[in-house]
């Protein structure tokens, strides 16, 4: 179970650094693409980012937290997640629907 929450937990990591990287500093973001994205270890990126392996660590910690309390307040993964289910649901039921209403829906949930 441990592999499973582990590979949860970097798929969520890199949708919040796609979603929000831009809300953290330039050197959390360098910690967090080389760690959870380029699968560094933490020495590795201390000795590129010239800090210790704590420091990558502390980077990391608080990067995750600053993008945990975006989510929390915007709430665009989860928005986005929802928007998938429609386009989903939608394309299932598409014989069962009206065909220009079907298009005009998937254009503008794709939009």
């Amino acid at each position: 179970m441990q592999d499973t929450d582990s590979l949860a937990q970097r798929i969520r990591d890199g949708l919040l650094l796609d979603v929000y990287g831009a809300l953290i500093t330039q050197k959390q973001k360098l910690a967090c693409e080389m760690v959870l994205m380029q699968d560094l270890s933490l020495s590795e990126a201390a000795e590129s980012l010239k800090v210790s392996r704590q420091g990558v660590h502390d980077l990391i910690t608080r990067a995750r937290e600053h993008m945990e309390s975006a989510e929390n307040a915007l709430g665009l993964l989860e928005k986005e997640s929802k928007y998938e289910e429609i386009l989903k649901f939608l394309d299932q039921n598409k014989d069962h629907l009206p065909k220009d209403f079907y298009e005009n829906m998937k254009s503008m949930l794709e939009a």
